[in-house]
This record gives C-alpha cells, sequence and structure tokens, in this order.
C-alpha cells in the first residue's frame, strides 16, 4: 500500500514550482529562504489580515472534521440516509470555505486523500502496479445518494473514517504550518480559477446537486479574505479597491439570487467578476510589495501568474510542458521547424511529411477517420489529431504514451507505417544538403561541427509545434473584451457547455481539453465507450487505447481510454473521436447527450462519462455546437514555405512540399 505523499512536500513553493527536476540541495535551500521570508514577514498584529485569514482557516478545517466525525460514527450506527447526506454537505460546505488555501499549500493530498475524482487511479508499488480505489469527499457523495444498501453501507462507512482520519492528519500538521501573506494572495487567484472552472461546473458534486451551495461558501470566504488585503491598500489605492469591491458584490449578488444550476449566466459571472477579480488581486498583491512565488524560483511553472485574464494568449505557458526554455524559442528555430514539418525528405520513401497528417487547412489533421499509411497501404489504428495547442499537455498520443513533446517525433519516425525510417537515417540526409546545414549552423553555433544532430532535430520541430497555439478566437477576444458582441446562441451554447451539459467536467477551461484546473499540470483521459460504427448495431471500438500504451498502465482502468483533446478548432478537425467515427459534431453530440456506449447499451464497465440523458433539446444542442464551433482560430499558422532546402541529387530536389497524401 503506498504510503501518504507526505506533509514534507506541502507548498511552500510548490504552486509555483511543480517540477521535481531539480536537485534535493536546491530544494532544501529554496524552503529555508521561504521559511525565514514567512518568519520576516508574519505581523505582530493579532487583527492583521494574515491573522484573521489564519484563525478562519483553521476553524474551517476544525468543524470540517468534527462533521466527519459525527458523519463516520452516524454511519457506523445506521443513521438515517437523510441525516448522513446533511451532515455530509455541511461537512463539504466547511472544506470548500478552506478548499481555496487548503488546495494551494498541499493539492497532491488533497486530491489523494481529501477532494480527488472517485475514480480508481494505478500505484506502482516496487515491482507490481496496484489499483487504488478512490478516496476522500467524491466517492463519498457517490454511496450516499446511491441505494442504500448493506454492502453501500459498509463502503460508505470505510470511505467516511478514512477520510477522517486523513483531515485529521491534514488538520494536525496545518497547525505548525506557517502562512504567508503573499501565499494567501497566490491561493486567492488560483482559488477563483478553481471556483469557476471545476466548482461552477459541478466537478465536485455531481451526486448531491448541492454546487451552487458550495461555490457560495467558497466565493464568501475567499471574498472576506481579499477585503481583508485590499482594505490595506484602500487609502493608497481607493480606485482599486473601488473596482475589487465592485466585483466581489457583483459575484455575491450573482450567486445570492442563484438557484437553478442549469440557469446560472456563467459567461457573465466570468466577465463581470472572476476575470476582473483575477486581473486586480495580481494589482493588489504586487502593490502591497509582497513576492510572488516566480520571483523567489525560477521553475517552469503551468500558469503564467502575471497574465491578467483567465482567456489571455499566454495564461498557460507552454514551456512548461516542453524540455525547451523560453530563451531558445525564436523566430529562427520556429522557421527552421516549419521546414522540417513539411519536408517529406523525413520519411524513408520521401514523400511522407508531418504536414502529411496535420494539414494546416484541416486545423493540422488530415481529415481521414484514420490516417492513411505510408506508400498509401491501409490505415494507422487511429485519426490525426489536431496539432493546434497540442503543446498544452503533459502527455502526448491519443493512448498518452509519451510524455515529452521531443520524444514524440520520434515515435512517428520509427514507426512501420508513417516514416519508416530512425533519427540516425534523417540526419545523414539532411546532412547532405548545404542549405540545411546552413540553416542549422546559423540557429545552433554552439554546435558548430556538428549542428545536425538529435537535440538540434528535435527542438527545431518541437519549436514549430509549440508556435500552433490558437487562443484567439471571436470566443477568446470576447471575454477578453477585445469584441463587444458575439451571438446569444454562442453565450447559451458555454453556459450549456460548463453547466448543464457536463462538457466542462472533462473539457477543462480555458484549453478545453484535459490539462486539470487549477494548476493545468495533470493530463485526464476518459472511457467513453466509443463505437465501432456510428448506426446501430453498435459494437464497442476494440482498441484499448491508454491500457496499450505504456506497460504500466495496462489496467482494466485504462482499458478503451484516450486522452481528452481540446475542442478548439473542431469546425476544421472533423472527424471525431480517436477511430473518427463521428462526422459531424451534431452526431458528436448526440453520442455525449445519450450516456456514451453504456447509454447506446454497450457494456463498457469503467466508463468515465455519466450513463444517463444530458436531457437536451435540439435548441440546446445546436447552441452546444455554436460556441464550439466560436472556438476556431488558425490566424497565421497556415502558411505553407514557399520552397525546401536543395539537395545534391535531382530526385530529392523533386519533393513535394508538405509531402504527398
Amino acid at each position: 500500500m503506498r504510503g501518504r505523499p507526505g506533509f514534507g512536500r506541502v507548498l511552500l513553493f510548490k504552486a509555483a514550482v511543480m517540477q521535481p527536476e531539480k536537485s534535493s540541495k536546491y530544494i532544501v535551500i529554496s524552503m529555508i529562504i521561504l521559511v525565514f521570508a514567512g518568519l520576516a514577514m508574519r505581523p505582530a498584529n493579532e487583527k492583521s489580515p494574515l491573522a484573521l485569514v489564519t484563525g478562519q482557516y483553521h476553524a474551517d478545517l476544525q468543524t470540517m472534521l468534527g462533521l466527519l466525525t459525527n458523519l463516520a460514527d452516524s454511519l457506523e450506527q445506521g443513521v438515517t440516509t437523510s441525516a448522513m447526506q446533511g451532515t455530509f454537505k455541511e461537512a463539504r460546505l466547511a472544506y470548500k470555505r478552506a478548499s481555496f488555501l487548503a488546495d494551494y499549500l498541499d493539492p497532491e493530498f488533497v486530491k489523494d486523500y481529501i477532494n480527488g475524482a472517485p475514480l480508481p487511479k494505478l500505484e506502482r508499488n516496487y515491482s507490481q502496479v496496484e489499483v487504488l480505489e478512490p478516496k476522500g469527499f467524491q466517492p463519498l457523495e457517490e454511496l450516499l445518494w446511491e441505494e442504500q444498501t448493506p454492502e453501500n453501507q459498509l463502503k460508505a462507512t470505510a470511505i467516511a473514517r478514512d477520510l477522517q482520519q486523513h483531515v485529521r492528519d491534514f488538520v494536525q500538521f496545518q497547525k505548525s504550518f506557517l502562512l504567508e501573506d503573499r501565499m494567501v494572495l497566490e491561493a486567492l487567484r488560483f482559488g477563483y480559477i478553481r471556483l469557476f472552472t471545476l466548482d461552477l461546473a459541478g466537478f465536485d458534486s455531481p451526486a448531491s446537486g448541492e454546487s451552487l451551495a458550495e461555490v457560495r461558501a467558497a466565493y464568501t470566504t475567499m471574498s472576506a479574505t481579499g477585503l481583508w488585503y485590499a482594505a490595506l491598500h484602500k487609502q493608497d489605492n481607493p480606485a482599486l479597491y473601488k473596482r475589487l469591491k465592485v466585483s466581489w458584490d457583483a459575484g455575491s449578488s450573482q450567486l445570492a439570487t442563484a438557484v437553478d444550476f442549469d440557469a446560472f449566466d456563467r459567461l457573465y459571472f466570468l466577465k463581470s467578476c472572476i476575470n476582473p477579480l483575477f486581473a486586480d488581486l495580481l494589482v493588489l498583491h504586487e502593490d502591497l510589495g509582497y513576492p510572488k512565488s516566480n520571483d523567489l524560483n525560477t521553475q517552469k511553472v503551468a500558469v503564467n501568474y502575471n497574465e491578467i485574464n483567465l482567456f489571455a494568449p499566454d495564461f498557460l505557458n507552454p514551456f512548461y510542458y516542453t524540455q525547451m526554455v523560453s530563451s531558445e524559442y525564436d523566430s529562427s528555430l520556429i522557421a527552421l521547424g516549419k521546414l522540417l514539418f513539411y519536408d517529406p525528405v523525413l520519411s524513408a520513401t520521401n514523400d511522407r511529411a508531418c504536414a502529411s497528417c496535420h494539414q494546416p487547412e484541416k486545423g493540422f489533421t488530415d481529415g481521414f477517420a484514420k490516417s492513411m499509411a505510408t506508400g498509401m497501404q491501409g490505415h494507422v489504428k487511429r485519426n490525426a489529431p489536431t496539432l493546434l495547442n497540442a503543446v498544452y499537455s503533459p502527455r502526448f498520443f491519443w493512448d498518452m504514451r509519451t510524455n515529452l513533446l521531443e520524444t514524440q517525433f520520434e515515435h512517428v519516425l520509427v514507426s512501420s507505417q508513417e516514416f519508416n525510417s530512425s533519427v540516425m537515417e534523417v540526419l545523414q540526409k539532411l546532412k547532405q544538403s548545404d542549405g540545411y546545414t546552413a540553416y542549422f549552423k546559423s540557429r545552433f553555433p554552439q554546435f558548430a561541427s556538428d549542428p545536425i544532430n538529435p537535440y538540434t532535430l528535435n527542438m527545431a520541430l518541437s519549436a514549430f509545434v509549440v508556435s500552433l497555439r490558437s487562443f484567439n478566437s471571436p470566443f477568446d477576444q470576447y471575454v477578453r473584451g477585445e469584441i463587444n458582441t458575439i451571438p446569444e446562441e454562442v453565450k447559451h451554447g458555454f453556459n450549456l457547455f460548463m453547466g448543464k451539459a457536463v462538457c466542462g467536467t472533462c473539457h477543462f477551461a480555458p484549453s478545453f481539453g484535459g490539462i486539470v484546473p487549477p494548476w493545468y499540470q495533470e493530463q485526464e483521459s476518459e472511457i467513453l465507450g466509443v463505437p465501432d460504427t456510428a448506426q446501430p448495431p453498435y459494437k464497442l471500438d476494440a482498441d484499448v487505447g491508454r491500457a496499450g500504451g505504456i506497460p504500466k498502465e495496462n489496467s482494466e482502468i485504462y482499458r478503451h481510454s484516450f486522452k481528452t483533446v481540446s475542442v478548439r478548432n473542431v469546425a476544421l478537425t472533423a472527424p471525431y473521436m480517436h477511430n473518427g467515427v463521428y462526422s459531424s459534431l451534431e452526431e458528436v453530440i448526440d453520442f455525449y447527450h445519450k450516456g456514451g456506449g453504456v447509454g447506446l447499451g454497450l457494456e463498457v464497465p469503467y466508463q468515465t462519462l455519466p450513463f444517463d440523458s444530458l436531457s437536451l433539446d435540439d435548441t440546446e444542442k445546436h447552441a452546444l455546437k455554436a460556441f464550439m464551433l466560436s472556438l476556431t482560430d488558425t490566424a497565421g499558422l497556415s502558411t505553407r514555405p514557399v520552397r525546401l532546402p536543395a539537395f545534391p541529387t535531382q530526385v530529392l530536389n523533386q519533393r513535394v512540399i508538405g509531402g504527398v497524401y
């Protein structure tokens, strides 16, 4: 059995660091610096914002622990279901009031033991792969709102007692933890990301239907916390204080009058409350003179803390997901990568380029249900996913078999059905070209004696993929206030996507893919039960997906599980799903609406998609489609090279830009 992650990894600096590659010596030094910084900044005044926040935080944690203790005791004594549900609701409201700090200070512990998704997961224990059952509030909620059979009662009791024990440990450690002002302000900003992208989408509480109540609880506490800090700066910057107060009041008013989860106007809440608060809290943080985590650490992080809008083009940091550093990334490297991307010389037959299967006119896909194999001899197992925003992921390919952008190219290169070549063969060919040699020498002067090597090849190709970032759609521009209007149907579609249709609980904003807020470091996959044909009689597609990727994930819990890809630019990327079974968005929406494979009558033991109908009418389905179409943006990304570098042989000089396909 796996041991707990260890409170020693609590987020003194983790929220800003989140990368384990640094040496332990560096980490220890960082922790010492931060601890002494905290000692220096802790105010003596018991009425200071930090003292008020700390007192409220510990009170909420203690309340949660007491309620969980009562719940576990009641379950063991067989108290009525309605009473247990009431105690559960109160306990989770207490957690939600404390969650913005708890999730910031130790997200791993919170995810693993307090509030993680109710799904089993794998953990390697020595030479054995072990399936760990979910823990915490979410699996407990499912059991409490299911039929109360003796088996469910026993399971619920065990989970409740386990949750109580882990919360007791967490509470005890938090009492000794030295909180800092800068941590509180950072936790607030990440808390608003989580509140909007997860809490308000119903991610935590699909069974009880308590999402709005929990959002109100979290929002009220965060607003009070923010006001305590804003008051420090009221005389120095009254305009900032007023803006913050207006935003907090606007959100409070909207949540206070909200009674229907499905009807809540999330888009208005985002524009009038969340984004203004996210921007102005950064100003407050800087004006108060507190250091920021990115000032104290130089490691890569997924969220650009200095951005002011959840839908800013650079809200997510592409360099977190690559081995490349921003200082290496420039127009000359992108240009070299673009030449290589469109050059079929990378394939053994000199007629297949990356652009063959990733065509810019089709959103960097190829339009086939399953991509054509080399020599046009049949098809590969799956279709070509878009490369637009592909960089924003810690795992790549449909089956998530590699965790580096820089290594995915080699999978394609050596595949007998794709490039059917090798790195060394490609390098030897490229070295025959004076043009390529000059390009590589110019861009990589540090490798003057051998400029064309595995590292430079991968860096150039990766740079081009990194450049394919697409966050400037009409919807993005509207959310950022750059345009004043979008169709009402698009607004309605977004609210459905993030609410009633529960799309946003897997396709997380703002990427609308599977990277999980608020840290955007974990990549989700889902078991949807995708059939092998679009029309009955249905049969589950035979592709095992993630269970056939990396060996340690060869488990039933990942059988037929596939990476959750972004719905951005879906207007260009048909057909859909890993096997291209659906040729239209209408078919995709209908599949989800019916409850995935189980809803079609298939046996899908570990399906992660809700089985029941979404109860969408035709108007709502059309609105969902309109919203997804509004996420289209390929401006400046679709141009092809005019020419490719020359080679000594005439045969190679006849190759087609972008390859033959």
